[in-house]
């Protein structure tokens, strides 16, 4: 293998990295920040995916009105799904709660969409470095897309009231709630923006995948492994840990073949979880001081 193939299969990953580190971002923001155990995170991503289809490409609906309608559809879910079946913090229930509105939301999209696999079938215009380097339009613009959702969301966090609500109630929630916040209803807010983001990220990879209806166990044990890797809790670091999966998947899959990806992807995890429990960009401090 030459330089200049290894050099594209760097920035492949990389680009690819950074979607997913945006899609596991939402998912350490739930686990480390909401303390919500969410196993139908995986699922609906994938609706997400399936309604970007859909709605651009079957339906022929304007770009810019099938985001509102994803947008304005997901944060409802969010919100709906936190005052109903997500208002119990026991964590057992939770998980089992969110495991059955995963396989609801599969069997859904098999009766709704069918089980066959989809795709935009976007023509890939490729930006020329060198004359052997390249990287894809589409993935550089879900790269710096994901980044600045994630710049945005931080922002949102430390510099808006709503956002040091959300910090407030996440860190000390008897104390917000004497100091007159209602901690149940910045709950609500919180996960449901966390929806958006998986609105976001489901937009971004339906560009670069293909998509069927267990497609979200994919995306679900991806933002575990990156997670776990950055540290619970930790969204910066899971962008980071998302570059460093993508390279690390696109090396492995290219150099050993994709038989050989997740075996030795998660032999990594494992050996990483010996080393750093806590990740490899966390400390053993409170995990929900670092939103």
């Amino acid at each position: 293998m030459g330089i200049d193939t290894f050099i594209n299969i760097i920035l492949n990953g990389i680009l690819i990295g950074g979607v997913y580190g945006l899609v596991a971002s939402a998912f350490t923001f739930q686990a480390g920040a909401l303390q919500i155990v969410n196993f139908s995170y995986g699922s609906s991503t994938m609706l997400a995916m399936y309604l970007t289809f859909f709605l651009i490409k079957e339906w022929n609906i304007p770009i810019v009105f099938a985001v509102v309608i994803l947008f304005a559809l997901f944060f409802t879910i969010g919100w709906i799904m936190r005052r109903t079946i997500l208002n119990n913090t026991n964590h057992g229930t939770q998980i089992l709660t969110t495991m059955a509105v995963e396989l609801v939301i599969i069997n859904l999209v098999i009766i709704f969409f069918t089980g066959f696999p989809r795709d935009m079938a976007i023509f890939e215009k490729r930006i020329n470095i060198t004359d052997t380097i390249s990287v894809g339009l589409t993935q550089l613009i879900c790269f710096f897309l994901a980044a600045a959702v994630l710049v945005s969301f931080h922002l949102f966090l430390n510099k808006t009231w709503a956002g040091m609500s959300i910090r407030a109630v996440v860190q000390k929630k008897e104390i917000a709630n004497i100091m007159g916040i209602n901690s149940e209803r910045i709950m609500d807010l919180a996960f449901s923006i966390s929806y958006l983001i998986i609105a976001i990220a489901g937009i971004m990879l339906m560009t670069m995948f293909q998509v069927e209806p267990h497609f979200g166990n994919y995306m679900m044990t991806i933002s575990f492994l990156v997670c776990v890797t950055a540290g619970i809790g930790n969204m910066g670091g899971s962008f980071l840990s998302g570059i460093i999966i993508g390279i690390l998947s696109a090396l492995i899959t290219t150099l050993l073949g994709a038989q050989f990806h997740d075996p030795v992807l998660f032999g990594l995890f494992v050996l990483i979880l010996l080393v750093r429990p806590n990740g490899l960009f966390n400390s053993s401090k409170r995990i929900a001081r670092q939103i």
